[in-house]
């Protein structure tokens, strides 16, 4: 597994939450391609707490996600995380992320005078975790360590050598790490505010051969299909957040739909597309394949009913997904601390711990690096206004109606699950 592909991953699963409070976010992840070797499932884990801590410290403003790695020397590579930000911030949410990160706060003398400062073990990865609050300059969270790596194999660096992009995002922040890697990789990058502005533009002539658009307020794809039709040679890639409905159409539209933040990898993969050493002319007709193909993944089924159980994991199966069963709450709090699935399909409605209430464990043992993030979906026929309000204050992602339609089924799978670290060969 390649380092920057999990950290991208790590980012996509926080960046709903911090689009939900209204912040502004920026990715960047900095140094060589580092292959790991198998780092299991708690790198992510503890990547996630610090990440969904700094989003969690900020009512507005801006949060920064940052990873820079150096070169394995002996199999071994130094990587240091950092989660920034700045804006409003309450206090109580500051000291509950501490408590959270189990970082007990002293003061140290840096340049900007006494300021507070906590430093700690993680528990997910041993690493070290440092808190500085540097007070109207913001906050920092950082994680440091080293991990198991070696270089990938020797590849040339691609270059668009001055082929045209135009990136359209209304939100700032969005795509502001994309322009920089694509320019450093020789495109030709014109930026846009406004979807209608890029379609003036291409209605004038002439058109780029990439354009990428942030999604922004759910209607961008309509008119991005009436441009692709208009301009077969055009590339038209959709970027959403990881959860957005858009997602459930992937499959069945001309627009090349992915999810925020796009990862270095998947830039240098665009770039290669059209670079005429690493392409052809019959390869450049069609987009690379994304990096959220599709893997034979692991659902956890909770549910107290036999009957529900059997449905449910043929369902599955028949969907391409490897299934375990959990009967209960507490049964599925021990399975996914023994092996984290990919995804929870959970019942509501359960004897000794409900859906609820192990939903609620399932998301503090998380935000704690006890276990790397997935997300649950509610499975219930108690089809409401009120259950579904309660479902997603549990902390679940998403909601079904029993008995399932195996489409509807799908679609949800595909909106919840758009892409997970993959190898670089995929």
């Amino acid at each position: 597994m390649e380092f920057s592909e999990l950290f991208t991953q790590s980012a996509r699963d926080v960046m709903p939450h911090a689009r939900r409070k209204g912040l502004v976010a920026y990715f960047d992840c900095r140094g060589p391609r580092l292959e790991l070797h198998d780092p299991g499932p708690y790198l992510r884990a503890g990547i996630h707490r610090i990440l969904l801590g700094i989003v969690d410290c900020f009512e507005s403003g801006f949060v920064m996600f940052s990873a820079e790695v150096t070169p394995p020397v002996f199999g071994r590579s130094s990587i240091v995380i950092h989660a920034a930000g700045t804006g409003t911030s309450r206090t109580t949410d500051v000291v509950s992320v501490l408590q959270r990160l189990q970082l007990i706060p002293e003061s140290v003398a840096l340049d900007q005078g006494l300021v507070p400062h906590a430093e700690g073990p993680c528990p997910a990865t041993g690493g070290t975790v440092q808190f500085v609050d540097a007070g109207h300059d913001g906050l920092v969270i950082s994680l440091s360590g080293e991990v198991a790596a070696t270089d990938p194999p020797f590849e040339h660096t691609p270059d668009a050598a001055g082929t045209a992009a135009w990136l359209v995002s209304t939100l700032p922040g969005a795509l502001e790490s994309v322009e920089m890697r694509l320019r450093q990789l020789g495109w030709h990058v014109t930026s846009f505010e406004r979807l209608a502005a890029a379609a003036d533009a291409l209605a004038a002539g002439p058109a780029p051969m990439l354009m990428i658009v942030a999604e922004h307020v759910g209607d961008e794809l309509p008119l991005l299909e009436q441009m692709v039709q208009a301009w077969p040679s055009l590339w038209a890639v959709l970027a959403v957040v990881s959860g957005s409905d858009t997602l459930r159409q992937r499959r069945q539209c001309p627009v090349d739909i992915r999810v925020l933040p796009l990862s270095p990898l998947e830039l240098e993969r665009f770039t290669a597309h059209v670079d005429t050493r690493t392409s052809t002319a019959l390869s450049r007709l069609t987009s690379p394949s994304p990096l959220y193909v599709q893997e034979s993944r692991r659902v956890l089924v909770v549910d107290d009913n036999v009957v529900n159980q059997i449905v449910a994991r043929g369902q599955l199966e028949a969907l391409g997904y490897e299934v375990v069963v959990a009967g209960d709450g507490i049964e599925a709090l021990d399975s996914c601390c023994d092996a984290p699935p990919d995804m929870v399909l959970m019942d509501v409605d359960m004897p000794l711990m409900d859906g609820l209430e192990a939903s609620e464990h399932l998301r503090s043992l998380q935000r704690v690096g006890t276990l790397p993030p997935f997300p649950i979906v509610a499975a219930t026929a108690g089809d409401t206004e009120l259950r579904r309000n309660a479902c997603l204050s549990a902390g679940m992602d998403g909601y079904l109606s029993k008995p399932m339609d195996l489409q509807t089924l799908a679609e949800e799978l595909h909106r919840v699950l758009p892409g997970r670290p993959v190898s670089m060969e995929a």
